[in-house]
């Protein structure tokens, strides 16, 4: 399976997404990443994260390579160029599914147009592929802005997920920490971790595809169940020494 961020505008948080969608499917089985931006911002975050990670920027090295890639992992990530392109193209030419982050502002939703047009010509040309997705990115809550934004997207052919990705300073400073959201600790980066958890969960539900529950094990919940057995002994050694008295 083949996923893409795209968007002809720079700054939208592919990158970002990219690498929280690596990180969240490392868990449930092997992925690779493709960074066919030419910043190379996501290669150098993955790297330090130690998974794996091909550069490939030429639009006909896309188109040939994808496929054998897919083969050897169960999910490839490409990081998608800024700007209209013909690696853009390529890339939607093979991706099963593309996702379009977007900012809630005027400008940003106007600059995807023509990505959304590159998106459906694709799909008429592969029988309904890429499965693609639209959704808020890096915005602020409770804004006029998000809300006119929100009702801009619904009005598109294309679907918008209903989970939103907040703007928060914990990613902004995650790649200079060599982590992500789902690494980092405090409440801030816990709510980006559910934002991006619920993100993910929702493309693969609207996509028909069912993942594999995370290797990963969730804290346990024993302590807390401790201390309140704790609690309730300590209650009845009260009420026991009451009544000895």
């Amino acid at each position: 399976m083949i996923i893409a961020f795209v968007n002809q505008k720079g700054g939208t948080g592919k990158s970002t997404s990219a690498i929280h969608l690596c990180y969240w499917l490392k868990e449930r089985g092997s992925v690779l990443l493709i960074d066919a931006d030419a910043q190379n911002s996501s290669s150098v975050w993955a790297e330090t994260l130690q998974m794996p990670f091909h550069i490939i920027s030429d639009p006909e090295d896309i188109f040939d390579n994808l496929p054998s890639l897919a083969n050897e992992y169960d999910t490839v990530v490409v990081d998608g160029p800024g700007g209209i392109s013909e690696v853009s193209k390529s890339i939607l030419s093979r991706c099963d599914i593309a996702l379009v982050p977007c900012q809630p502002s005027g400008l940003d939703l106007r600059s995807s147009n023509k990505t959304l047009r590159f998106i459906r010509q694709a799909q008429e040309l592969r029988q309904g592929l890429p499965k693609a997705f639209l959704y808020l990115n890096r915005a602020t809550k409770g804004t006029i802005l998000l809300r006119e934004s929100q009702q801009v997207l619904a009005e598109l052919d294309i679907p918008t997920l209903s989970t939103v990705i907040y703007q928060r300073q914990c990613l902004a400073d995650a790649p200079g920490q060599n982590i992500t959201a789902f690494q980092m600790s405090g409440a801030m980066a816990a709510s980006s971790a559910s934002e991006f958890d619920s993100l993910f969960t929702e493309v693969f539900s609207h996509a028909g595809i069912e993942m594999k529950p995370s290797k990963k094990k969730t804290k346990s919940s024993k302590p807390t169940k401790s201390r309140a057995k704790s609690k309730s002994q300590s209650s009845k050694s009260k009420s026991s020494k009451s009544k000895a008295s």
